[in-house]
């Protein structure tokens, strides 16, 4: 038996298709099916015109693309003996940057995305998370809107900013304006405070055992009692393979698969288009039902995002747990919302350390346009985990531009024989509304997936 599942409320859409057998899911494809062609409408262009199309590829994760994109040019300066200085001012409002933006994808994604879905596998009244009226998902919504308006303040908008440029970025705020910044990041925490953990937010931080699971309250309590009532403790478990491509302040480069190790060689990153369209359709594979390349590192797929993250940055707390439940769908959550809390408490810490009397760009004495053949790479850690940007230049022009997201690396497609990350974690269940519950843990982004 075949079945066909929309997935919506995502950036995008999706399908996905279960083969089943003894009412058990068999075998699992997610369908990416919206073209949107970035890659394609990037050739040609001048360098410098990327930093405008890339934080369109997303809605959500636009600062990412946008790093992203400013590294991979850097990186060619640098290649060509001309590497650009970039002030520690600078580094930390790309960095802050960032982190408002996951900050607000992380807020957002847990009431309008995980528990929606989860209140419906519950006879207990959840009204309060229901989508568009319950007043806890209202609350969700207005804080993580609130809380983006940090960002606006030195990104001039959001969506799709496009403040930093190679040397540095063209924003320079004043006091006034990083106190702003922090209020807004302050009535966060409240909210964290107040309605997501029910504890104090330095009493969070501190927590280190399993056991402190049980000091849990609020919003977080009630779906971590859903996990248990429905066995998400256990469901969702993939490869236990993690990457993390890039580090931070915050964030530590490595991989883990049976051992821990921080070295990643970029050359072992290798992308997949066997079950992929092309726009080519004299090209096309018999084989293929989805816009989503696939990746791996050598040879093995690997999962990314923020239980990577703390899974390579030994954070203790999501360490005990992990040891515990491993890759499941509990761990998966807990670790997108603890680094919640981290993120807060990072971001505050870096305004404190901008000195806004340093430049905020450094200039930049050659032209992209005048460089006759050069390659670079932007690596940055985004909402939903690693994202990679590599660009070649010939003649003044991007010649190629390649885009590998982190739900390329997690919902990418594999097979029975060798199963991707998301299809590992979703075979074996035996329902449909357990498997999409399992696909939301990712935090499915359509639209970065067919970039």
């Amino acid at each position: 038996m075949k079945t066909v599942d929309i997935i919506e409320r995502i950036e995008g859409e999706a399908k996905l298709v279960c083969q089943w057998d003894n009412n058990r899911i068999k075998d699992a494809r997610i369908e990416f099916l919206n073209f949107r062609g970035f890659e394609y409408i990037l050739e040609n262009k001048a360098p410098l015109d990327a930093l405008v199309y890339t934080p369109r590829i997303c809605g959500i994760c636009g600062q990412a693309h946008l790093k992203a994109t400013v590294e991979a040019l850097e990186d060619i300066y640098k290649n060509i003996g001309a590497e650009l200085k970039v002030t520690k001012k600078a580094k930390l409002l790309r960095e802050i940057g960032l982190n408002i933006e996951i900050i607000d994808s992380h807020i957002k994604w847990f009431y309008m995305f995980i528990m929606p879905d989860m209140i419906k596998l519950s006879k207990r009244d959840f009204s309060s998370y229901e989508p568009l009226h319950g007043e806890k998902w209202l609350k969700g919504l207005s804080t993580a809107s609130e809380t983006i308006k940090a960002l606006a303040v030195i990104g001039g908008q959001w969506p799709h900013t496009s403040y930093m440029i190679p040397g540095g970025v063209v924003s320079d705020p004043t006091l006034f304006d990083l106190t702003t910044m922090n209020n807004y990041l302050d009535s966060a925490i409240n909210f964290f405070e107040k309605q997501f953990v029910g504890v104090d937010f330095e009493t969070y931080l501190s927590f280190s055992k399993i056991d402190e699971l049980t000091n849990i309250k609020g919003d977080f309590k009630d779906f971590i009692d859903l996990c248990y009532e429905n066995n998400f403790n256990e469901i969702g478990r993939s490869h236990n393979r993690h990457i993390v491509l890039s580090s931070s302040s915050l964030f530590k480069m490595g991989k883990v698969n049976k051992r821990l190790t921080n070295k990643i060689d970029f050359e072992r990153i290798e992308e997949n288009s066997d079950y992929t369209f092309n726009v080519d359709k004299n090209l096309q594979n018999s084989n293929s039902y989805t816009w989503s390349k696939s990746v791996k590192y050598g040879n093995n797929f690997y999962e990314t995002g923020p239980l990577s993250r703390a899974v390579v940055s030994k954070r203790e707390f999501l360490s005990a747990l992990y040891e515990n439940y491993q890759d499941s769908v509990l761990v998966r959550v807990m670790a997108r919302m603890d680094e919640l809390a981290h993120l807060l408490y990072n971001t505050k810490k870096l305004i404190k350390e901008i000195n806004i009397s340093e430049e905020s760009a450094t200039k930049v004495s050659y032209s992209l346009n005048d460089i006759n053949s050069a390659e670079g790479q932007g690596v940055v850690e985004a909402s939903r985990g690693s994202l990679y940007h590599k660009v070649t230049i010939e003649e003044g022009k991007i010649q190629k531009y390649d885009v590998i997201t982190p739900t390329v690396w997690n919902l990418g497609p594999g097979s029975l024989d060798n199963q991707s990350i998301a299809q590992k974690a979703i075979i074996g269940l035996d329902s449909i509304e357990k498997a999409q519950i399992v696909l939301r843990s990712f935090d499915v982004c359509s639209v970065c997936t067919t970039h």
